[in-house]
């Protein structure tokens, strides 16, 4: 019906303005500018349009369109009942293939008006039943399709790779989805991604953009009063103090469950194990509470050759610090589980990832069609691999290695068979040449510069980041705000910053039930 409108259509002077919009893009100061460049963009290289246009072959516009009447027709009529059996079938993250990732790289501001609309009514109608409607509907019966359509809907969850110094990308990445009140609860870090983990993990929204006025981080983050030297061969006695205390500046003494009740988000942290035949950990408020977060950043960030192994240290029940499986030793958590994405939908029921991946190479965008340079580079890649996983399989199988040998063996085995990429991935400009900066300490120009590459890298991602995360925030919300008493994580999560100004729970005066925020049940208290 509708013409497929691509950037071959336009004419040559639009393509240099649109070649001038992105360059523009680039350097833009901050989320509003960009956002109104885009615009532009989309205007000028028919994308508005496209969007306009409910057809596509990538989803059934046909299903959507349908099951959008519905809810406005239930939602016209009064109809609760039949609103709340209409979510119970219709609340999926990837309903009619809307969840396709190629339906929001067409446009820089978003996807399909018909989805947005969608997923719109979804949310207005789960507002809506969880506030003064669906009054005959009782409590429970509220309670029960809540808690199955968070878990079925699940939650996203933004993995901060490892990188060295690169990893400071990260901050700007932070610090954009926090503006945009859009960082997810569940963070995980490995190496320097653990540290950034940490520093957010430890403060709530407000405390972590002030880190950004009068450059209080990058001072912090560059500054080296204990003559710290990053390298190979670097002494244990001389240099593990000075790590130690440069790592106290800006991230407190906490433990994992300390701070998880402070800010409401729950950060892992991942280590691999020194010794062979040991297995990698994930650390974080469920599974280790008492460890103290700093000696996890420690252990995570222990590149061999550089760093020395950690052991872990935690608090007892005296609150004293003690070592914490004081016969193990850990390193550098990306050797094991640079992304964990497994264990995070496991634990917390994640089922979509926002990747922020500082090494280049590793973080490829996949394209619809791809061309025949991708398609060798992929199949060199795998074949490489299988190569380097045979060739360490037969040494370790025929040759005598050492423990330190086997460590190193089990750890490249582990690097190369992880997958680096999620269902988002917000990946930095520079290229390869990039690497030298790995292991230097960064002047203030240059931290700035990379915390800003992390913004504007995290810019473009924002439309499809809110589309594909809306639902599954507001049932998050929705639960947050029933205060529910039981032992799941979510449930008795406290109260992140962007909750605490929601108003108190007040009953309702038509029914005398318990409404959410300014309509929000009333805590159940056991007598």
């Amino acid at each position: 019906m509708y013409g497929t409108i691509t950037r071959s259509t336009v004419s040559p002077a639009q393509r240099q303005q649109l070649r001038d919009i992105e360059r523009a893009m680039t350097e833009a100061g901050d989320y509003k500018q960009w956002r109104q460049l885009a615009r532009e963009h989309d205007d000028i290289s028919g994308a508005a349009i496209w969007r306009r246009i409910p057809e596509s072959r990538r989803y059934d516009h046909l299903s959507v369109r349908r099951r959008l009447d519905r809810l406005q027709e239930l939602r016209l009529a009064g109809n609760d009942r039949g609103l709340l059996f209409a979510l119970n079938e219709g609340i999926h993250g990837n309903m009619a293939g809307m969840g396709n990732y190629d339906l929001y790289r067409r446009a820089r501001c978003g996807t399909k008006h018909l989805i947005t609309e969608y997923i719109d009514a979804i949310c207005d109608a789960l507002e809506h039943l969880a506030g003064d409607g669906g009054g005959d509907i009782p409590l429970a019966e509220k309670l029960d399709f809540y808690r199955r359509a968070s878990h079925c809907y699940g939650r996203s969850a933004l993995m901060l790779s490892g990188g060295g110094t690169l990893g400071y990308f990260h901050f700007g990445v932070l610090k954009a989805l926090i503006e945009q009140q859009l960082c997810p609860v569940v963070i995980s870090g490995a190496s320097a991604g653990a540290f950034v983990a940490a520093v957010v993990g430890t403060r709530s929204d407000s405390e972590y953009l002030a880190l950004f006025e009068d450059n209080t981080l990058a001072r912090a983050m560059t500054d080296n009063p204990e003559g710290i030297k990053i390298g190979l061969g670097m002494d244990e006695e001389a240099y593990l103090p000075a790590v130690r205390e440069a790592f106290a500046r800006l991230i407190p003494d906490l433990t994992f469950l300390e701070a998880y009740r402070k800010t409401g988000r729950s950060i892992n942290i991942t280590i691999s194990p020194a010794e062979p035949r040991q297995e990698s950990r994930l650390l974080n408020h469920i599974a280790s509470p008492n460890v103290t977060i700093r000696s996890a950043v420690m252990a995570s960030a222990a590149l061999p050759g550089v760093f020395p192994p950690v052991v872990l240290e935690a608090t007892d029940d005296n609150g004293r610090k003690r070592p914490y499986l004081p016969q193990r030793r850990w390193i550098d958590g990306s050797f094991s589980q640079d992304l964990p994405a497994k264990r995070l939908a496991r634990m917390y029921g994640v089922n979509h990832f926002i990747v922020s991946q500082v090494m280049p190479g590793l973080g490829r965008e996949t394209t619809p069609r791809p061309g025949l340079y991708s398609i060798l580079s992929d199949a060199w890649v795998a074949a490489a691999k299988q190569f380097v996983r045979g060739s360490l399989h037969t040494a370790q199988r025929y040759t005598r290695v050492g423990s330190r040998s086997g460590s190193v063996m089990n750890a490249v085995n582990g690097l190369i068979d992880q997958q680096f990429t999620g269902d988002i991935n917000i990946i930095p400009p520079y290229g390869f040449g990039s690497l030298r900066k790995l292991l230097k300490i960064l002047s203030q120009e240059e931290f700035v510069d990379l915390v800003r590459a992390g913004e504007r890298g995290t810019w473009p991602k924002i439309p499809a980041i809110h589309t594909t995360t809306r639902i599954g925030r507001t049932l998050d919300d929705i639960l947050h705000r029933y205060e529910l008493e039981e032992a799941h994580w979510l449930n008795t999560a406290p109260k992140t910053e962007r909750y605490r100004d929601k108003p108190a729970p007040r009953e309702s005066r038509r029914t005398g039930s318990a409404t959410l925020g300014s309509k929000a049940p009333r805590k159940r208290r056991k007598a």
